[in-house]
């Protein structure tokens, strides 16, 4: 707790944090609130050895995603770099960002700079699902 003018402020935990995130991105993707409610979400800080690890072990992580928090030691250029490198170099996990400063105009990026790391398969066959489902809300 903090006193501000006689006044206490309690700071809002980090679950509470990613809990109203995960929340407000349900529309775009439902799968990550449903992951972190479950308890298969990991968020911890940015460690490319740890990265590198869990990427070969992938089958035997229990986690659907883990989220790297980078802090403020990379740029977003750097971010991207990691990402864009990490994406063509291997098969097993599909990597994506998000950093504060920077959005596609739907205002859904993290309050933090972080790489997400997912499994690709599973990221390939719910994005799959979900043209699908809209495909089929369309024709009726």
């Amino acid at each position: 707790m903090v006193k501000r003018k006689g006044q206490e402020a309690n700071f809002i935990p980090d679950f509470t944090i990613w809990l109203w995130y995960f929340r407000r991105i349900k529309k775009v993707c439902p799968w990550s609130y449903k992951s972190f409610i479950n308890g298969t979400t990991k968020i911890i800080p940015f460690d490319i050895e740890k990265l590198n690890f869990f990427e070969s072990n992938w089958e035997q992580e229990p986690w659907e995603a883990i989220i790297y928090l980078v802090g403020e030691d990379l740029t977003l250029d750097e971010i991207d770099n990691i990402v864009a490198s990490k994406n063509e170099s291997q098969i097993k996990c599909e990597y994506l960002w998000s950093h504060p400063s920077f959005s596609k105009g739907a205002k859904n990026q993290t309050h933090v700079p972080v790489i997400i790391q997912q499994d690709r398969a599973r990221l390939m066959e719910l994005r799959y699902a979900k043209k699908v489902e809209s495909k089929k809300k369309t024709k009726d």
